[in-house]
């Protein structure tokens, strides 16, 4: 029972060592005030994919595997939130791993006003007890013309 006791605290005391950087997208367009706006006043910047590979067992937990194509740094984590993503319960871990797959579209359109999903692509490899999933999204990115 002392075993287990240490093991348990020692497991606490190195699990709270993690550092998690937070960079909101939707925070800084939430702060703007209304602006009336053409559909000319849209520029259209570029689009590039983004994807996850996640592994999930029995319902209860998931693994990510990969992020946009390499093996992801669980020690610095980096999350988009979109203003149209809304709330879903069954697609919790899609949505968490979507948030650190939408930062390469950040970085490569820090100047974007507005990011959009326009397409997804999902690959779901079944196995014993659990499964394997692969999500690929294409994302425009748009900036608005302010001056007139």
């Amino acid at each position: 029972m002392k075993i287990l006791l240490k093991l348990v605290t020692i497991s606490f005391i190195l699990s709270s060592c993690a550092v998690t950087n937070t960079h909101n997208l939707g925070d800084l367009m939430q702060n703007r005030a209304y602006v009336a706006i053409d559909i000319s006043d849209i520029n259209n910047l570029g689009e590039t994919e983004v994807s996850f590979e996640y592994s999930r067992y029995l319902f209860l937990g998931s693994r990510l595997i990969s992020l946009n194509g390499e093996f992801p740094d669980n020690g610095v984590k980096h999350y988009v939130d979109l203003q149209t993503s809304g709330w879903d319960l069954l697609s919790l871990f899609e949505q968490r791993y979507m948030k650190r797959a939408l930062y390469k579209a950040y970085i490569e359109f820090p100047t974007a006003d507005y990011l959009e999903i326009t397409s997804e692509n999902i690959e779901t490899h079944k196995m014993f007890l659990g499964r394997k999933i692969k999500r690929k999204a294409t994302v425009k990115a748009y900036k608005y013309n302010y001056a007139k």
